[in-house]
């Protein structure tokens, strides 16, 4: 189990350490981009993961326990088995589409976990 705490700042840490550094800066307003696109983006995940956190839908599904800890090692198993070989897109505002792939996933729960 991991705390929220844990979840909020590993994928802060997720994203500064395996996107940001993939943010193209060579293109027309491309710093601009990448720092309108990580500010957003902590500012999302400071809010939403801890709005989302407290569903009773997580509970009831075993992800959250009643002290709100995470399972994030059994929410990475079943996640190995949805996610498709080829990855997941998701529309990002500002960068467009991104792949993530179950790769991906084990680098964000090691930063998670780490955090």
């Amino acid at each position: 189990m991991v705390t929220i705490d844990q979840v909020v700042a590993g994928t802060v840490k997720y994203i500064d350490t395996e996107i940001a550094p993939n943010i193209p800066v060579n293109v027309p307003n491309g710093q601009v981009k990448k720092i309108a696109f990580l500010a957003g983006a902590a500012y999302a995940v400071r809010k939403n993961i801890r709005l989302y956190a407290g569903h009773p839908m997580l509970a009831k599904l075993g992800m959250v326990d009643e002290s709100g800890g995470v399972d994030l090692d059994g929410v990475l198993e079943a996640a190995r088995g949805a996610v498709p070989e080829d990855g997941f897109q998701v529309t990002v505002p500002i960068l467009g589409d991104l792949t993530f792939d179950i790769e991906d996933l084990e680098k964000l729960a090691k930063h998670i976990k780490e955090a």
